[in-house]
């Protein structure tokens, strides 16, 4: 088939968007974070499918770290403070070497840190609590909303992959 991968993306793609938006994922996982690690997952190269979900999440955490170093150092500098809480984090992105895969760290830092800034009420929320807020693990936590969307998005990557490969 001329362009298998395609195909199989968009017959994967349909189950994707059907779990998360009517399926056993319905608010466990958000559609486009899925989409980004799915992405990033053909960045990898070779056994992709591990270190895209270490990468995205380890990119994920590192933009909770963020917000919480932001929500410390907030009343001390400022405006400057998201500048340096970011400039930390994104430094530690590329410093460890068994997770530098630099472009899925990114993304995976890139969709936690924007989504906690289009839901003001959970930066406010850290903001207010001196990052105690960010601490406090549960479902709708954003580490775990985004860790469940890598995990499914780098699943159906892989298995879009192998469908290719079927169709020929």
């Amino acid at each position: 088939m001329k362009n298998a991968l395609g195909v199989s993306i968009a017959l994967v793609a349909v189950l994707w968007t059907w779990l998360v938006l009517a399926g056993p994922l319905n608010g466990l996982a958000l559609v486009w974070a899925g989409f980004i690690a799915w992405g990033a997952y053909f960045t990898v190269g070779k056994d992709a499918l591990g270190k895209t979900i270490m990468a995205t999440i380890f990119g994920s955490f590192m933009a909770i770290v963020a917000v919480f170093i932001l929500a410390l150092i907030d009343d001390y500098l400022g405006q400057f403070a998201a500048p340096v809480a970011v400039g930390i984090t994104v430094y530690i992105l590329t410093a460890v070497p068994k997770l530098n895969n630099i472009p899925a760290n990114v993304f995976g830092y890139a969709a936690t840190f924007g989504w906690l800034l289009t839901e003001l009420i959970a930066l406010e929320a850290a903001l207010a609590s001196d990052g105690g807020s960010v601490l406090e693990i549960g479902m709708g936590h954003p580490f775990i909303l985004m860790a469940i969307s890598f995990i499914g998005g780098a699943i159906m990557a892989k298995l879009s992959e192998m469908l290719a490969s079927k169709l020929g």
